[in-house]
């Protein structure tokens, strides 16, 4: 018997086209007892279920159908296959069902990509989507020409700097989502630091050129430290507002279920206009640090008013924070931060102001805490919360 330490990607590969004998069956599925081996089983098998997805005449529904039937079988594996072309249907529905059997929080929707809501991506410039994980050590982004153009380290991405080369003319955009119940951060290849929060959507140039602006476009929440170049301003449009700026802190919320669109200036100044390219000093708004400029989505007015930051930027730390918010409001705040649907059947109390501070509580004690001020009851069931009077 090998060590746990001896799983190879040709052994999985074997194993998985069933071309390998039932006693070295059985030495592999010991194997992947092993964290370590089966984390590279896992990634092998889901390389190249996207490689097959790229077929135009795969059919998962079809793989998925082949599956069932062959888990209500048991009947031992069939000789090897050794055309492959014929054979990536029951490939992807045997290999789905090994992971089944071997780890129960992976389910079908997890390999047949329909629902990558709960997992962050990373759409690339040649379309295709690629799947993050937060405790990847060390990855490299690759763009559509196969040139490496950023690198991951666990819940980061860091751009390359490359926008030097002014002959380029054509932006090439990545986009990266990131799901309910987490964050990620993203340094842009220009320097620009971008924190995004739960429930967010960035779409951005891999590569900045020179001599142009640098545009991103935000749906959700962003906190930016952008770097400085007075001759590129850095402008972030998000729903109904856009912002420019040379070189700034400040944060950006516009969720699509919230009723407004804000920014909020932490250091440096901003721009802040609607409706067309550019800032215009002369007719647009201007915002000084520790200015909030709110914009309604119905009425579509503007807004600007003195806050304190801090309440804003929180939750770049990990922090919720409540400052005399609706009880409405602070419920889709924490669907976001702990990726649970909460719905509210008492409407008296969607109106009611709350204030408050939680850091490592579970969306229990924070629920419990509003609890003990103001009579409400509540019901858990799997992924999802009802408030009830």
């Amino acid at each position: 018997m090998k060590s746990t330490t001896d799983l190879e990607t040709n052994q999985i590969l074997k194993y998985l086209n069933n071309e390998i004998s039932e006693i070295d069956t059985i030495e592999i599925e010991e194997l992947l007892k092993d964290e370590k081996n089966l984390r590279l089983f896992k990634e092998c098998i889901l390389a190249d279920h996207y490689v097959q997805l790229s077929k135009k005449d795969f059919d998962d529904e079809k793989a998925y159908l082949l599956f069932k039937k062959h888990i209500q079988n048991k009947k031992p594996l069939p000789k090897p296959v050794k055309k492959r072309k014929t054979n990536y249907l029951r490939y992807a529905a045997v290999f789905v069902g090994l992971l089944v059997g071997i780890t129960a929080f992976l389910n079908r929707d997890f390999f047949t990509t329909k629902d990558t809501t709960t997992l962050i991506t990373l759409q690339k410039d040649n379309g295709n989507v690629e799947i993050l994980k937060a405790d990847e050590l060390f990855k490299e982004i690759e763009n559509k020409e196969g040139t490496t153009i950023a690198f991951q380290e666990k819940n980061k991405i860091v751009y390359e700097n490359k926008n030097n080369d002014t002959s380029k003319e054509e932006i090439s955009y990545n986009t990266l989502k990131i799901p309910y119940g987490k964050k990620f951060q993203l340094v842009l290849s220009d320097g620009t630091i971008a924190h995004l929060n739960a429930g967010s959507t960035l779409k951005f140039p891999s590569q900045f050129i020179s001599g142009k602006i640098r545009e991103v476009q935000l749906s959700g929440e962003a906190y930016f430290e952008v770097a400085r170049n007075e001759k590129d301003p850095f402008i972030v449009s998000t729903n109904g507002i856009r912002t420019e700026v040379l070189g700034t802190k400040f944060n950006v919320s516009s969720y699509a279920n919230d009723s407004f669109s804000e920014v909020v200036l932490v250091e440096g100044s901003v721009g802040i206009f609607k409706d067309k390219n550019r800032f215009d000093h002369k007719t647009d708004k201007i915002l000084a640090p520790n200015q909030k400029a709110s914009l309604s989505k119905s009425s579509q007015n503007l807004d600007i008013s003195n806050v304190n930051t801090q309440h804003y930027i929180a939750w770049v730390d990990g922090i919720l924070l409540f400052k005399n918010e609706s009880f409405e409001t602070v419920m889709k705040k924490l669907e976001r931060h702990y990726d649970k649907k909460i719905t509210i059947n008492y409407s008296k109390i969607k109106s009611e102001k709350f204030t408050g501070r939680f850091d490592i509580e579970g969306i229990e004690d924070v629920l419990k805490t509003f609890k003990s001020n103001t009579f409400f009851n509540y019901t858990i069931r799997k992924n999802e919360i009802i408030i009830n009077p």
